[in-house]
């Protein structure tokens, strides 16, 4: 791959991961993304990236927009999110993932990764995206390895609003 090819397809990934996507780098972003399947997910996840799209706003009090989270998908069907204001230990991660409670999961016909949590209305879907080769952020210059996963929430008019970049971790009981 030619510098110029490489550069134009690491902006494509960084736009289209955390901004609105145009056509023109859709089309670019197919050579490093894939839609999600089931068997991608199974395992457990540590947030690495995380971005709110404005006019969206952060409840820093809400374990949802803690610094550190753990997505822990069971071949089962259920799901576990953990949460913590620090960095979460062993010890941490094994008290947090007894209290959380199992959430009933799947991945749709679209890559579509889609959350039912019990007592609440309806499920929750999110674009669920798998890199397919290492790009590198040309801002930060930190480097997203293949296998990485993006799950982007949208909007009612379907705009992004949340993004998640989770990094597979290799935890005894995965």
């Amino acid at each position: 791959m030619t510098g110029a090819r490489a550069r134009s397809l690491l902006r494509a990934l960084t736009v289209l991961a955390w901004l609105d996507a145009t056509s023109a780098v859709a089309q670019e972003a197919k050579d490093v993304l894939r839609p999600c399947a089931t068997a991608d997910l199974v395992g457990t996840w540590e947030v690495i990236r995380f971005a709110v799209v404005a006019p969206a706003r952060v409840d820093r009090s809400d374990p949802y927009f803690y610094p550190y989270q753990r997505y822990v998908f069971s071949a089962n069907a259920t799901m576990r999110h953990v949460t913590s204001k620090t960095r979460i230990t062993p010890a941490l991660y094994r008290a947090l993932l007894s209290r959380a409670a199992p959430t009933a999961w799947s991945v749709d016909g679209t890559g579509r990764l889609v959350v039912e949590r019990q007592g609440e209305v309806g499920p929750e879907a999110a674009a669920c995206e798998v890199l397919t080769r290492e790009v590198i952020d040309p801002r930060s210059g930190v480097a997203s390895p293949p296998g990485d996963v993006l799950l982007t929430q949208r909007d009612d008019a379907n705009r992004p609003m949340m993004r998640h970049q989770l990094r597979r971790l290799g935890v005894p009981g995965d």
